[in-house]
């Protein structure tokens, strides 16, 4: 009957799908954005970062790694459908960081350098990384931190990025491989609790990205990230129009006190 012996879609193809047709929408039309927003992708090798912008650029999820040019940071801009009548064009920029693991340790299982040592670490050292991170944070909207829960470096490395980033920044922490939540070193309760600590601007999701899941929480994230923007420009709107009716007001108390009625009738005459 009808399709009854193709394919059967994934939800992630079906969402893969949509998006693309509304890319195509967009190319046909001549739908142009009206905002722009700019995202910093930031988190240890291989957590997740690339992939997370490829499939809110509308592609599929790549099974494959692929090992990001630890030269410069990855950056693309896309169409992205905020909602009816907001196109978004987002730019998003994946930072490949540098390797903190310890000389000479292969173990996949044991730890990186943590939190506490690198708090340990000389003034000079933390300058230089605070200056490395405020350049990739230029213009951005907001950060996105993905961490390997099964991976306890990744936690620590986040926490240096989060303390670090600018202040009232917009930020997603994201524990990716959801389905491997019986492995994760880092628990939920620990990661929710730092975040807790940090302020409303920090936030908390989890994902598996193989197969989409907890994609509608990030692309909130990116939503809370465009209001931002939209209650700066509005609150800008909000003074001018305020000083522009103060000015309507003293215009109107000086033309209602300097009414002359007889003068008028003799400049009408």
């Amino acid at each position: 009957m009808g399709n009854s012996h193709g394919a059967v879609q994934s939800e992630a193809e079906r969402r893969a799908n949509i998006r693309q047709m509304d890319l195509q929408m967009n190319r046909r039309f001549g739908r142009s954005s009206k905002h722009a927003l700019r995202l910093v992708l930031r988190g240890e090798k291989e957590t997740g970062k690339t992939s997370i912008t490829k499939l809110l650029s509308g592609n599929l999820f790549d099974p494959v790694y692929k090992a990001s040019d630890p030269s410069k940071p990855e950056e693309v801009t896309v169409p992205w459908a905020a909602g009816p009548g907001e196109d978004v064009s987002l730019t998003m920029c994946a930072v490949s960081e540098p390797n903190t693991r310890k000389d000479g340790d292969d173990n996949s299982t044991s730890l990186k350098i943590t939190h506490s040592e690198k708090n340990k670490l000389t003034s000079s050292k933390k300058d230089k990384s605070k200056d490395e991170g405020a350049v990739h944070y230029k213009g951005a909207d907001g950060i996105i931190v993905v961490v390997d829960p099964t991976k306890e470096w990744t936690f620590s490395f986040a926490k240096d990025i989060i303390e670090n980033a600018p202040k009232g920044a917009e930020i997603l922490l994201v524990a990716n491989h959801r389905d491997k939540m019986e492995s994760w070193v880092s628990s939920r309760e620990s990661m929710q609790k730092f975040v807790a600590g940090c302020g409303e601007h920090v936030h908390y999701s989890e994902t598996c990205l193989t197969n989409m899941f907890g994609m509608p929480a990030v692309e909130a994230f990116l939503r809370i990230c465009l209001l931002r923007i939209q209650m700066t420009l509005h609150k800008g709107a909000v003074k001018d129009l305020g000083e522009a009716l103060d000015k309507a007001m003293d215009e109107a108390k000086k033309s209602s006190s300097a009414q002359d009625y007889d003068a008028h009738l003799a400049l009408s005459f």
